[in-house]
């Protein structure tokens, strides 16, 4: 792969909710094809309203962004849909089918897939994460280990070209922490992440994004930056 390409280009990005709350302003960045980027900052810096973002779920309120080059109009939101999983922090934002096997086949089949060459598909990660047993179950009777397995194994249906993952460890048991953590060592993608575990990030990244309270940059480095604890107190880390 091409290191140079760019999968995100975002120039002086601002977001302002229908409420009038900002939920990220100024934002400019390059994110390279291969990087494992994780957003770090604290509540209410704009880790999430960032993925949004960068997943063409949302529009900037001004400002700029390409994704895979392309900018975020309607005709694009179907290439975006094949080469972008995203995980929601809350997987009930996410799941709704009756049944987990529903969910893991909604994707394809709303893509054009067979039903047998869907099923197929969804096989090999259902196995890895170990879900299913759980086919049958409507989702709103899992366990929050078992809701963020599904609702990642949806995301990773069609091996998509960037993976944005909001909050992935949090409120889950050990085992599925250690699940997800051996995963993403291994995807070959473009990644990126928001996350406020200072462990989590030394583990998978090889790029930091710091976010002030302000809802700004405050600095782009290599992991050597989580070890700056004044950086980590001003972004009200420490």
């Amino acid at each position: 792969m091409d290191d140079n390409l760019n999968i995100i280009e975002a120039s002086k990005l601002e977001y302002i909710y229908p409420d009038k709350t900002v939920g990220i302003k100024n934002f400019s960045l390059d994110i390279k094809e291969s990087e494992r980027l994780v957003l770090l900052g604290s509540n209410g810096s704009g880790k999430s309203t960032l993925l949004k973002l960068f997943a063409g779920l949302v529009k900037p309120t001004s400002g700029d962004i390409k994704i895979f080059g392309k900018r975020v109009v309607r005709e694009n939101y179907l290439y975006f849909r094949k080469n972008i999983g995203f995980l929601f922090q809350n997987p009930d934002d996410f799941l709704f089918n009756p049944t987990v096997e529903d969910e893991l086949l909604y994707t394809p089949m709303q893509l054009g897939f067979s039903l047998q060459e869907a099923r197929k598909l969804i096989s090999e990660n259902a196995n890895y994460f170990g879900i299913e047993k759980l086919y049958e179950k409507p989702p709103f009777r899992l366990s929050g280990g078992e809701k963020k397995r599904v609702a990642l194994a949806c995301v990773l249906q069609l091996n998509p070209k960037l993976l944005i993952l909001d909050e992935p460890t949090s409120n889950i048991d050990g085992k599925t922490r250690k699940k997800i953590i051996d995963f993403l060592k291994e995807y070959k993608g473009t990644m990126i992440i928001s996350t406020h575990e200072i462990d989590f990030v030394k583990k998978i990244s090889n790029k930091v994004v710091l976010l002030n309270p302000e809802k700004e940059i405050l600095n782009v480095g290599g992991i050597e930056l989580l070890e700056d604890n004044e950086y980590l107190e001003n972004a009200e880390i420490l």
